[in-house]
């Protein structure tokens, strides 16, 4: 699961990096400023949290994946 939080990482990083070349051609109060404020929003949360899962190394799906039943019988 590695791999797919790296890679969530690197597309929000690099997104996030486009939109702020972006920022000084967008006039403030428009339609597209406040798109481009929720796209960033947006990927800082995808950013954050996949840094998070990535830090903690968490894999949601691992009961699922070792071969194990969870507990039941």
């Amino acid at each position: 699961m590695r791999p797919v939080w790296q890679a969530f990482f690197g597309t929000s990083v690099t997104l996030l990096g486009v939109l702020a070349l972006a920022m000084p051609f967008v006039e403030p109060g428009t339609a597209t400023f406040a798109v481009t404020l929720l796209s960033a929003a947006m990927l800082g949360v995808v950013g954050l949290g996949s840094a998070a899962f990535l830090h903690y190394d968490w894999d949601p799906f691992e009961e699922l994946f070792d071969g194990t039943t969870g507990g039941h019988q």
